[in-house]
């Protein structure tokens, strides 16, 4: 249509694109304009910043880190049996305090944003009972209707939050979770096909914590010591309203949240700590480190703990995945500070969350060597290796689809795939554009075999359920296909490419 896009693309070896720069995608859906000349936009998947947007509010006194961390709450259930809890959340509109003396409105779990977490155990059951009090129509025009999904769940097909498996406003829907899986840091949040990007940004998400006896008795920062993170950016406009624009490439904001809240400061003691940290962006990438140089500790990701924990100095995190992280600040002086830095980030989005030091406590805790040993999958287990390639739609500027798998837009209707119950499996995916897409698989979790042709570094090397796939590069994962026959999905994570059709069903059959 006339239009000119010019990338700057640099990779690191983890497979993850490091630069990415855009000048002036044509859009169709909002405003959504960036900088109209080539600039390096490294935490940006897609479309860099929006000028667009009202400048950065800084909460009171003009200045970052006045604020303190907000925690979720931890939901109690309303009943118990000798085998399962049951919990309620009511999905509604709210008006909360996240820039000082506004109000913004978001729509939320519980009216909260993050929602309440629900910490759960391997072996008992959850049901979840959610009643849909959205209006008709919600907040930035969209549907009120919702499809939750349990994001890294091993569940029924049936309870896994299928894009069209919608709840209305006015209904209930109970969804049963059998968490016979490894325990890890899981988190639920809307679904529905076409909106599930204005849906979490305007608030429909929150954590879904499950442990078992074995980690319990690792000695790990454990009670106070172990805090979750949720890093999200979003745009305000001078009222102090989320604005959302819709941008096909992906929506980024220039405030960055943690909870929740515009970032804040958490004081701890002189301890270790273990924290949760789940990049929960529609499309922005962090490269998380410490502002002094100190390295943490990796002790899993999406799918439960590593075989060892991994020190390292930094790490970079796609939308929807999760690091276990372990931070020993007994190096620091009481009155000390330090800040997780986002090294993707400039201006207002570099800094993330101000640590500080305000006690000595006496610290038990402990980073075993080794945690549980690793089910390496071979390649010799699988009895079939799948082609997925990611690409721009052809029709994307002339009003159909941006974004395929496959050449093809999401079809709830078609099965692209049809993997037998109790196999294992190789998919590889291509990707033909020039923007990073994570993709999120549904179901299992899987084990990434190489990025690019090189094995994944050892903090991606255990259980996953997204996989950052490079621009213009591959990732091959293998993954057993168990318990659970039916429809599910595989789609990119940057909200904005699933919503305009880069998803694809697959069918696991019997």
């Amino acid at each position: 249509m006339g239009t000119t896009n010019v990338f700057q693309i640099t990779s690191g070896a983890d497979g993850q694109t490091i630069d990415l720069g855009l000048v002036n995608p044509d859009l169709t859906r909002g405003k959504a304009t960036p900088a109209n000349t080539p600039m390096g936009c490294p935490g940006v998947m897609a479309g860099g910043e929006n000028p667009s947007i009202p400048p950065f509010l800084f909460g009171a006194g003009g200045k970052p880190f006045t604020q303190a961390l907000n925690i979720p709450p931890v939901l109690k259930p309303t009943s118990t049996t000798s085998t399962t809890e049951f919990y309620d959340l009511a999905l509604r509109e709210a008006d909360v305090e996240i820039i000082p003396g506004m109000l913004t409105r978001i729509m939320g779990f519980n009216g909260l944003t993050p929602g309440p977490t629900i910490r759960a155990r391997v072996g008992r059951q959850v049901v979840v009972s959610h009643s849909n009090n959205l209006p008709v129509t919600t907040l930035g025009g969209t549907p009120g209707d919702v499809a939750i999904h349990l994001h890294g769940g091993h569940v029924p097909s049936s309870e896994d939050g299928f894009p069209t498996d919608t709840v209305p406003p006015g209904a209930n829907r109970s969804y049963t979770y059998p968490n016979d899986q490894l325990p890890a840091t899981l988190w639920y949040h809307d679904h529905l096909m076409d909106f599930t990007g204005p849906h979490v940004w305007f608030g429909m998400a929150g954590f879904y914590i499950l442990t078992d006896d074995y980690e319990d008795s690792l000695g790990l920062p454990s009670g106070a010591y172990e805090i979750p993170l949720v890093i999200q950016d979003r745009n305000f406009d001078t009222n102090g309203e989320l604005v959302y624009t819709g941008n096909r490439f992906g929506e980024t904001g220039n405030t960055i949240l943690v909870n929740g809240t515009i970032q804040p400061y958490f004081q701890v003691a002189a301890h270790k700590y273990r924290f949760r940290v789940l990049n929960g962006s529609n499309a922005r990438r962090y490269q998380i480190a410490l502002s002094n140089g100190q390295p943490f500790h990796v002790l899993g990701m999406e799918g439960g703990l590593l075989p060892a924990p991994v020190k390292v100095n930094s790490l970079v995190l796609a939308p929807a995945e999760r690091a276990d992280i372990v931070v020993d600040f007994s190096s620091l002086p009481v009155g000390g500070s330090v800040v997780l830095q986002n090294s993707l980030g400039s201006g207002s989005t570099a800094n993330i969350i101000r640590f500080d030091v305000d006690r000595v406590e006496t610290d038990t805790s402990q980073i075993p060597p080794s945690f549980r040993p690793l089910e390496k999958l071979s390649t010799s287990q699988a009895v079939l290796t799948r082609g997925f390639t990611f690409s721009g739609g052809m029709m994307g500027m002339m009003g159909g689809s941006p974004w395929v798998i496959n050449g093809k837009p999401f079809d709830p209707d078609r099965v692209d795939a049809n993997p037998k119950l109790g196999t294992v499996e190789i998919w590889e995916f291509r990707n033909m554009s020039m923007m990073d897409h994570p993709a999120h698989l549904h179901q299992t979790m899987f084990q990434i075999l190489d990025i690019n042709g090189t094995p994944p570094p050892p903090t991606h090397a255990g259980w996953k359920d997204t996989v950052n796939v490079p621009a213009m590069g591959s990732v091959r994962i293998i993954m057993r296909f168990a318990d659970y026959a039916g429809r599910y999905v595989l789609h990119c994570h940057v909200l904005e490419h699933e919503d305009n059709a880069m998803m694809a069903r697959f069918d696991v059959v019997p």
